[in-house]
């Protein structure tokens, strides 16, 4: 694995229609965590031999990616909401970072570091699949042999994100972004964009190269020089407010901290959070300030979770020691006495923005950003939180996965946790050193939309066995065996799939050593729309066929009106499909567009497949719409021809 760092995530779903604090120990005042409940259920399955980092991403029709930088690009799939899993082709025999994403037609992306495609070293290459995993091609350069990234400076830590722009546009003509840091030069943001579904990117872009001169922009620029850490990239969805706004995150220090020397090692302390957003195409950029810690406050775990909810609003996870007073906790930290204070302790926060990135949390920060974050865990759950992962549904709906351990890992001066301070005594750490276990925790806030002391979190503890014992260390490459522990790789990832269940994947090196996924079964975000309790959708009728002719299709969804199973029909003979559904697992009502969105399960031609479909109801000057997917690859969408859709 390269240097330095860090994490992203993403869902689509289908639709048709500094300034800086100068003093070391300084901070902001953080919230208290209310607790909500009942907590979410969760299972553990096995994906695959073990691997650490692992990226898990879903798409529109639920099925589940995940892929582990351990032997190659190993990546594995799940069509059963992560029950189990199967292993799918092998992009790249040859790994570092990595990372997924899905577009709108449910292509699968997959970035990876130094896949040898060119030869150049140290670059990122982007391998997109049409056939669920089955087989793989390549993203080329802007400059043959030179991988898709083709950066003189090397690349680390890198991203992809995905979007098909136009609706009713097929996968060749999505916008794909890969967003990294560069290696040998400065640690800069850069971008390559395509705009032709993957098959090939421009060179490389430097984000700030191209931002808007303003005081938040000019802050960005003098934090950014120097030392970052790759947060993540998105894309908003079509039909939200800031549809097609690209967005890139990154942690980073401050001025003043960099002019002590760039600092490949991880040791400064990373307290600002940033984004930058683009609204043509990664032409031109604006950046802003999320969140600033204070200088001491390090949310470098090694990396923060970024995510956009499926209104394209972008939200950072991190873990911060935000209540320390480094000289306290550093003198504390040379005997066993920090154990028995909490203020030194990393605990796990949440800001995000509800307006596209403009501001954060309401504002009250510096050049609007967030003056407060939420804070995820209760004072109760005392210790080290850690390896932050996020996830989101509608705006103000999230998921935070993390690792627990109740012992605190001791800290120095520059507010960094001491290499291998969890890994016990001996080895060559003091005697005063924990030897922490590690569990995976779960928490879910439907009511991000109130104030950081108002919102309110409902926390599972996924695993009640350690999945981990030991260290695990900060610093990158600069994690040195056997005081230090590098065993996780440097960080988890959650998704959330189109019933709203969240799925983790981490790797677990204690109990099994394998490569697992988290699947909520329970509490999922909800659903729906529309007011009463109870909606009807029915329909049949005639539309064209994805092959010429007529498809026809049937629907029937009002179970809780007449009491009979809920069930889809399609037949489209030119095409030589015959569907029925067999369990339908969500119908949500869209009042305001007068649309229906069915998911489940079926069968088309005998064999098992998921399937989406969206109805809409005629109106005065439209007529009814009926769109289907399945995961055999079958899409279609068309007015009617005959017949007619009731919502009510």
């Amino acid at each position: 694995m390269a240097t330095s760092v860090l994490r992203r995530s993403g869902l689509a779903l289908v639709g048709v229609a500094s300034i800086i604090a100068a003093a070391v120990g300084t901070t902001t005042s953080a919230p208290i965590a209310a607790l909500a409940g009942p907590a979410p259920a969760y299972s553990i399955a096995n994906v695959g031999a073990y691997g650490g980092e692992p990226s898990i991403v879903s798409d529109s029709l639920g099925r589940l990616y995940d892929t582990t930088p351990s032997g190659g690009t190993m990546t594995y799939t799940s069509t059963n909401h992560g029950a189990s899993w199967t292993q799918v082709a092998t992009a790249n025999t040859r790994s570092g970072d990595d990372c997924l994403a899905t577009d709108q037609a449910n292509a699968v992306y997959l970035c990876n570091l130094d896949g040898r495609e060119g030869l150049l070293r140290l670059q990122a290459d982007v391998y997109k699949s049409t056939d669920q995993g089955a087989h793989w091609t390549h993203g080329s350069g802007a400059v043959p042999n030179c991988g898709t990234s083709c950066s003189p400076f090397g690349v680390d830590r890198d991203w992809v994100a995905a979007s098909i722009r136009q609706p009713g546009s097929s996968t060749n003509n999505a916008e794909v972004v890969l967003m990294y840091h560069d290696f040998y030069g400065p640690s800069e943001i850069w971008v390559n964009i395509s705009t032709d579904g993957g098959a090939s990117f421009g060179p490389p872009q430097l984000v700030l190269a191209t931002s808007a001169i303003t005081q938040g922009g000019i802050t960005a620029q003098g934090s950014t020089f120097c030392n970052t850490v790759p947060a993540g990239v998105g894309i908003a969805p079509p039909g939200t407010p800031h549809a097609g706004r690209i967005f890139v995150a990154w942690i980073a220090a401050d001025p003043v901290q960099n002019a002590t020397g760039c600092n490949i090692t991880m040791l400064e302390s990373f307290h600002n959070l940033f984004v930058s957003y683009s609204d043509d195409n990664g032409a031109t950029w604006t950046p802003q300030l999320a969140f600033d810690a204070g200088i001491g406050h390090d949310a470098s775990t090694p990396f923060v979770g970024f995510t956009l909810d499926n209104q394209g609003n972008p939200y950072f996870g991190f873990a911060i020691n935000l209540n320390a007073n480094n000289v306290k906790c550093t003198a504390e930290s040379a005997s066993v006495a920090v154990q028995s204070d909490p203020s030194c302790e990393y605990d796990m926060y949440v800001v995000w923005s509800s307006n596209g990135g403009r501001t954060w949390d309401g504002g009250g920060g510096p050049f609007g950003s967030a003056a407060r974050p939420y804070r995820v865990n209760p004072p109760s759950e005392t210790g080290t939180h850690w390896f932050p992962a996020i996830a989101a549904g509608a705006p103000g709906q999230v998921d935070v996965a993390y690792l627990r351990s109740p012992s605190i890992v001791p800290t120095g001066l520059l507010g960094k946790a001491n290499a291998g301070g969890c890994g016990g005594p001996g080895t060559g750490n003091p005697d005063w050193y924990p030897l922490c276990s590690w569990n995976l925790y779960a928490a879910q806030s439907l009511n991000l939309n109130a104030s950081p002391d108002d919102a309110t979190w409902a926390i599972t503890q996924i695993t009640t066995t350690p999945m981990h014992i030991g260290d695990i260390c900060n610093l990158g490459i600069f994690c040195v065996a056997p005081s230090s522990n590098r065993n996780l790789l440097d960080f988890i990832m959650a998704t959330v799939d189109p019933l709203g269940c969240a799925h983790v994947a981490y790797a677990d090196d204690n109990t099994v050593n394998l490569l697992r996924v988290a699947n909520q079964t329970s509490g999922c975000f909800p659903k729906g729309g529309g007011g009463g309790n109870c909606h009807e959708a029915d329909g049949n009728g005639n539309f064209q066929g994805a092959r010429g002719g007529n498809a026809s299709f049937q629907s029937d969804e009002d179970s809780c009106e007449d009491h009979d199973q809920n069930g889809e029909q399609m037949k489209d003979p030119g095409a030589g499909e015959d569907f029925h559904s067999t369990q339908v697992q969500s119908v949500q009502f869209d009042d305001s567009l007068g649309t229906v969105t069915i998911y489940g399960q079926g069968l088309s031609n005998g064999l098992p497949v998921l399937f989406l479909i969206v109805e809409q109801a005629a109106t005065a000057t439209t007529p009814a719409l009926y769109s289907i997917e399945l995961s055999d690859g079958y899409v279609n969408s068309g007015n009617l021809i005959s017949g007619m859709i009731t919502l009510h």
